[in-house]
């Protein structure tokens, strides 16, 4: 794990295992391809594809491919293709085809493609064909 303090940049090498819980509060935290990490607390968070999360608090997230998560807490969220997980709590979701998460509490939701959802509770709903 790499942490620029003037960029206020943190980068989690590929194929990490952390257990522990990260907070970092004002940080950008960049995380690579395959890791498997606990609880995140950060302000802005990009993962690569392929990673497993525990819950997540954060500002922002863009979550790569075939990741997986437990809960997100966020203002917005983006989800790439494939992804999976239980809980998402945010202002603005937007996902990618093929996702499957378990409920999802927004006020703007935007879905490209076929994805499974279990429970949807949101205020705006727009569904993107993508050819």
């Amino acid at each position: 794990m790499k942490i620029d303090k003037k960029r206020k940049i943190v980068v989690v090498d590929s194929f990490s295992k952390i257990d522990k819980v990260l907070k970092f509060d004002g940080f950008s935290l960049i995380i690579g391809i395959g890791c498997e990490i606990g609880d995140i607390y950060a302000e802005e968070i990009l993962v690569g594809k392929s990673c497993k999360l525990g819950n997540v608090t954060c500002n922002r997230i863009v979550l790569g491919a075939f990741s997986s998560f437990e809960s997100i807490h966020a203002n917005d969220v983006r989800l790439l293709n494939s992804c999976k997980g239980n809980r998402i709590v945010a202002k603005v979701v937007k996902i990618g085809e093929n996702c499957r998460v378990s409920e999802i509490s927004a006020d703007s939701l935007e879905m490209a493609g076929a994805s499974r959802i279990d429970k949807i509770n949101a205020n705006k709903i727009r569904c993107v064909d993508s050819i």
